[in-house]
């Protein structure tokens, strides 16, 4: 029972650093001011081109109108949230907005509990507890950061971003192992082609800046690896535990948000507050007790 137990954590773990970076490659594009249309169509092409060669390669690739239609679903929450953070992130730096986005992990751990019965132990709730602790410590000062106050515009945005933001990861319960790869092409693939459309139909001038394919590669990099790591976490603690959303969600959806502000601060040279640190320290107890059986 250990052992898938400690690998599963160590694999959300690894998810979470994944993703931090993630955070920092959307900053990057935002803070440059790169077009949003470009920046989410090179990278759904890019997360499109990895799953598809890795889904040829294992040999799984294979027509499945069910698989596809999943993916569809989130590609099309992913064209929208990805659209409506990089917007948001305009206004306010990464402590702000990767800390509500993320938020979303208390809409996945209750979907954990509700839908698949996942039963609450002490120190689950407890590590569920500090998680978010660490969320709104990091985020509480929010309003300082920046160009003054975001505006209403950015609460919205934030706000959409939030809700849609926990669409994916609580998908991810329903893909086995075997489907991963196939999975993430068919949700880059549909994500792709409805940001193809959109820059098409609008007719946006094709002027690539320097740099907003590179920030897309890496965004694409971070979060199909993120995606791919958490569904094999999820797997494998789900083989001896009923707490696998427990475990997983507050880990590669929790605490990233401490991650994401310390490689913000230290890649971006972000400001990484009083708040930022005991929020940092929140967390890592939080990895401690999600730890335990």
């Amino acid at each position: 029972m250990w052992v898938p137990m400690t690998n599963g954590i160590l694999l959300a773990l690894s998810a979470a650093v994944i993703y931090g970076f993630l955070g920092v490659s959307y900053e990057f594009a935002a803070k440059r001011l790169y077009n949003t249309w470009f920046v989410g169509m090179f990278m759904l092409f890019t997360g499109f081109v990895i799953g598809l060669a890795v889904t040829m390669v294992t040999g799984r690739l294979a027509w499945d109108a069910r698989m596809l239609a999943f993916g569809a679903l989130g590609g099309i929450t992913f064209v929208l949230g990805n659209y409506w953070y990089l917007e948001a992130s305009h206004e306010a730096d990464i402590a702000a907005n990767w800390t509500i986005c993320n938020l979303s992990v208390v809409l996945n751990i209750l979907f954990s509990v509700v839908w698949f019965k996942d039963p609450v132990t002490v120190s689950k709730g407890l590590g569920a507890a500090l998680t978010l602790s660490s969320i709104v410590t990091i985020g509480w000062s929010f309003p300082k950061l920046g160009k003054g106050r975001p505006s209403k515009r950015w609460f919205f945005l934030i706000t959409l971003s939030f809700l849609i933001n926990a669409v994916i990861p609580g998908q991810l319960r329903f893909v086995s192992g075997e489907q991963a790869a196939l999975f993430t092409t068919y949700l880059y693939g549909t994500g792709f082609f409805m940001f193809l459309l959109v820059v098409l139909a609008t007719r946006l001038r094709w002027d690539i800046a320097p740099g907003l394919i590179g920030a897309s590669v890496s965004a694409a990099t971070t979060h199909w690896s993120g995606i791919m790591l958490t569904m094999f976490a999820l797997g494998s603690i789900s083989r001896v535990s009923r707490q696998a959303g427990l475990v997983v969600y507050p880990i590669t959806n929790g605490l990233v948000i401490p991650i994401g502000v310390i490689l913000g601060a230290l890649i971006l040279k972000e400001k990484f507050s009083v708040g930022s640190k005991i929020g940092v320290g929140l967390g890592m107890a939080a990895v401690a007790l999600l730890s335990m059986p």
